[in-house]
């Protein structure tokens, strides 16, 4: 703390920030009484000075009074009646972010000034952000839209509504991420008529400077589309200009398992690179370095604007900034300062960053190559011309991980050579190229249009390389969701053995510089110099001690690596997880014995008339993709033993292909039909293409996943399952649904799919010796809900203790139909329904015990 109490001021910043941002009330207050406690410690036993000790203790007290009152303030000015979620008003404001126009929906950030709602009598002045979601009409209207821009003052009649939340255990919160950014409603609004400019002159003067970068980045995207192929153009505007809107989804994924992503995100490569061709190009026309800097200097906030301003934009052109002022006073120190100067400048002017995953990321990196990559270059025993690369590669891996895998659940054990080949490459060869064709397309485009030649050629190597490196999947390894306290320990740990590889190499130094003096001695002796014999004045080195260290650090990173794996073995609890998944089917169950089997993947029926491809958007919302895959990696799914696919309906199979192409699947299960839509045709090619498995089952199977669960097949019945040789085509699926009875520890789990009434009376009916009459502790309600399944005799029979209906919230089809719930109701069964509690998880423990947990709780509890 001594020798660069800058830096450990900074840090305390950091830590209140952080400290309040992570915890509440009682728990925050006894945490920061802990981290005051260690400062006067390390007075008291002189490993700081007072006057550094109180500096440390403001400045963390400072932090967290600061995120405290910017808690307390991030609240919402338009009071909405009691006990109403949503209203039709009509807000006035301007528009205050850029404008996205996808597909049939614009997407915009209003600042409202006044707000009329249906539900009150008097206009509310207002000053606060409102999310605009318009859905368009016509094909013409998104030309209207895309004129729209920052600045433009606009009356808009829509919907008020809060943001949706999130529905699942440890999904991605909408509402969440909104509150963060000081949203707290959003504005529904139907065709842009619902939205009246006003006029030009009325642009704040603020606001003007924005609009036009606006306008500058936008014409970036332009020149680039003209310069670069379709497929080419997204990834390019990503790479140079952080324009990541249209950015190939797919492509995403796969530089995502590689841990490649970075490399998308404006960052200290892409500022290193900018400020050297700025000062490159001044010194050739003879601008004094002086001068040079300054200019640079007065650059960075322009390119950090035109990029979209990110976090790790934000932090790169702030540490540039920093350092060419140093430089231009001679004054240049070392990077940590520029670091924590940084960090603490960006949290001083928002405090709510410290939760974004792109700063967190962006710090700990940069910080970890200043602290890390010395002793890591030193110690690697590789040729020298490859220790540097290699070294500052292993260190970024090895910092980022637990961060990783914090926020994103599985790492690829790729991902360190995809960084050591591509990062230099593209950064030094695919931008920089980049970056010549936007200047020369800008002066003319065919001149523009030979760097942007070279820069495509490097992407299809680029694309293959990540292709290729990306299909061995066998190799990319899944964690569940950990907690902070193992992120906060990895950094330890990692801190620890820094240490201790610092005093190796200092040992070593030491050893090598007694044995250098100890051959001059000999050397002196030998032509008749009188010297003392430096072996006996040599020290003893004690080596015993840092191999003890060592080997105890070593130790702690194993027990580390075992704590966030968390083999199956340390839970032995079975569980059945009905997933929120809107007006579609999703179970995930995991047995005692560590085996998971996903029973539908969700989807999404759309319907397009012939004409309206232009509503199609860049990334739709794929829920397979979106909400599926990444709920199994953060619940540590490294393999399905199976995919059950009770029918072939899009609202059952429709996030089976994200499925499959991200999760290894062993088998799929499916009801012994096909069905004439290209959607089904790509799954199982897909299928095929991975060599899974695709078995037809009927009601003569059962299947013992392990020893804690089995599975019992109850529709469709054998003689239907085996009535043709061929697979017949059956575009109505629904009474052909599986049926299953899942037993996990003697607890029953009826899921019946989709099937009606008339399928349950035959399956009720049946004298199998499989369907022993038995209480079923859980059932969902078949088909959403609906009216023509769910029947009294079904009840009767079953008699579930209670009833898990999946459906979407306002639906258009009126599921649950009210005669269903009414009959649940009166068979005594307790229900409850993922369009109102969010996603229902039950547990089984070993002794049969079983709980549930619901996402979201409701005033009259059970609906």
């Amino acid at each position: 703390m001594e020798r660069r109490p800058f830096v450990a001021i900074a840090c305390t910043w950091v830590a209140g920030t952080a400290a309040v941002s992570l915890s509440h009330g009682q728990e925050a207050v006894l945490l920061l009484a802990g981290l005051l406690f260690i400062f006067v410690a390390a007075a008291l036993t002189g490993k700081s000075t007072w006057l550094i000790t109180v500096c440390c203790s403001l400045a963390l007290l400072g932090a967290a009074a600061q995120r405290t009152a910017v808690d307390n303030g991030n609240t919402s000015q338009i009071i909405m009646p009691h006990n109403i979620s949503s209203a039709d008003a009509v807000l006035t404001g301007y528009i205050s972010s850029t404008v996205e126009v996808d597909g049939d929906l614009v997407t915009l950030e209003l600042t409202g000034r006044t707000i009329k709602m249906s539900t009150a009598a008097a206009e509310q002045q207002i000053r606060e952000k409102v999310l605009l979601r318009v859905k368009l009409r016509q094909q013409a209207e998104q030309q209207l839209a895309s004129a729209w821009a920052r600045g433009d003052t606009v009356e808009v009649t829509g919907r008020l509504e809060q943001p949706g939340q999130a529905g699942n255990f440890g999904a991605f919160d909408y509402r969440d991420y909104l509150h963060k950014r000081g949203i707290h409603w959003q504005l529904q609004a139907e065709g842009t008529d619902s939205v009246g400019l006003g006029y030009p002159g009325q642009v704040p003067l603020y606001v003007k400077p924005l609009r036009k970068l606006d306008d500058i980045r936008s014409r970036i995207g332009q020149l680039m589309d003209a310069l670069y192929p379709e497929g080419d153009a997204g990834y390019m505007k990503g790479l140079v200009a952080g324009i990541r809107s249209d950015l190939n989804p797919e492509q995403f994924d796969e530089f995502s398992r590689l841990g490649l992503t970075h490399v998308l995100a404006i960052s200290g490569l892409h500022v290193a690179v900018v400020v050297f061709l700025i000062l490159k190009i001044l010194s050739w026309i003879r601008v004094t370095r002086e001068r040079s800097l300054a200019i640079a200097i007065a650059l960075m906030p322009v390119y950090m604007m035109l990029t979209g301003a990110s976090p790790s934009a934000v932090r790169a052109c702030l540490m540039a900034m920093l350092a060419l002022w140093l430089a231009r006073r001679n004054a240049l120190k070392d990077g940590f300062h520029l670091l924590s100067a940084a960090a603490m400048l960006m949290l001083i002017w928002d405090a709510r960053l410290i939760g974004d995953v792109s700063f967190q990321l962006s710090f700990v990196v940069t910080a970890g190559l200043i602290l890390f990559v010395p002793a890591v270059t030193a110690s690697l025993p590789v040729w020298k011309w490859l220790k540097a690369p290699l070294a500052v590669a292993v260190t970024a891996q090895a910092v980022s991980f637990p961060l990783t895998v914090y926020y994103f659940h599985s790492v690829h054990l790729l991902s360190l050579p995809a960084n050591l080949i591509l990062v230099p490459f593209i950064s030094f060869i695919v931008m920089p190229l980049g970056m010549a064709s936007i200047v020369f397309g800008a002066v003319w485009l065919p001149l523009g249009k030979i760097p942007a030649m070279l820069a495509s050629l490097g992407n299809r190597w680029t694309f293959d390389l990540v292709d290729w490196l990306s299909s061995f999947g066998a190799l990319r390894t899944v964690w569940s969701q950990p907690s902070w306290a193992w992120v906060f320990c990895a950094y330890l740990v990692m801190g620890l053995m820094i240490v201790l590889l610092n005093c190796r190499l200092s040992r070593k130094r030491e050893e090598q510089w007694w044995r250098e003096k100890e051959s001059e001695s000999r050397s002196a002796a030998a032509v008749g110099d009188i010297t003392a014999p430096l072996t006996m004045l040599r020290p003893k080195l004690r080596s015993k001690g840092v191999t003890f260290y060592a080997i105890g650090a070593g130790v702690l990173m194993l027990v580390w690596l075992l704590w966030g794996v968390r083999p199956a073995a340390f839970d032995e609890a079975g569980k059945i997880m009905f997933l929120d998944v809107g007006q579609a089917d999703s179970i995930l169950v995991r047995t005692g014995g560590g085996k998971h089997i996903l029973i539908d993947s969700g989807g999404a029926i759309r319907f397009r008339k012939p004409g309206d491809e232009w509503r199609e958007r860049r990334d739709p919302y794929e829920p397979g993709r979106k909400l599926i895959v990444p709920l199994l990696l953060q619940r540590g799914v490294r393999e399905l033993d199976a995919l059950v696919l009770t029918h072939l309906d899009a609202d059952h199979i429709g996030g089976a292909k994200a499925v499959i192409a991200n999760i290894p699947v062993r088998k799929i299960w499916f009801n012994g039909t096909l069905k004439d839509s290209s959607a089904v045709k790509e799954l199982f090619q897909l299928a095929l293409n991975k060599n899974i498995p695709c078995f037809a089952v009927d009601s003569s199977m059962r299947w013992a996943v392990d020893g804690t669960t089995s599975i019992s097949i109850l529709y469709p019945q054998t003689a239907d399952a085996r009535a043709a040789d061929d697979i017949p085509f059956i575009n109505e699926q629904n009474e052909r649904s599986i049926v299953l009875l899942v037993t996990v520890y003697g607890r029953r789990f009826l899921l019946p799919g989709d099937v009606g009434a008339a399928a349950e009376q035959e399956i009720v009916g049946s004298n199998a010796p499989l369907l022993l009459h038995a209480a079923a502790d859980v059932l969902k309600a078949a088909h959403h809900g609906s009216k023509t399944s769910t029947s009294f005799p079904w009840l009767a029979y079953w008699q579930p203790a209670e009833t898990v209906i999946s459906v979407g919230r306002n639906n258009l089809y009126g599921h649950p139909a009210p005669e269903v719930v009414q009959r649940i109701t009166d068979s005594g069964s307790s229900l409850f329904r993922t369009d109102v509690h969010g996603e229902v998880q039950y547990r089984i423990a070993p002794n049969g015990e079983l709980s549930r947990r619901i996402k979201h709780f409701t005033n009259a509890g059970q609906q």
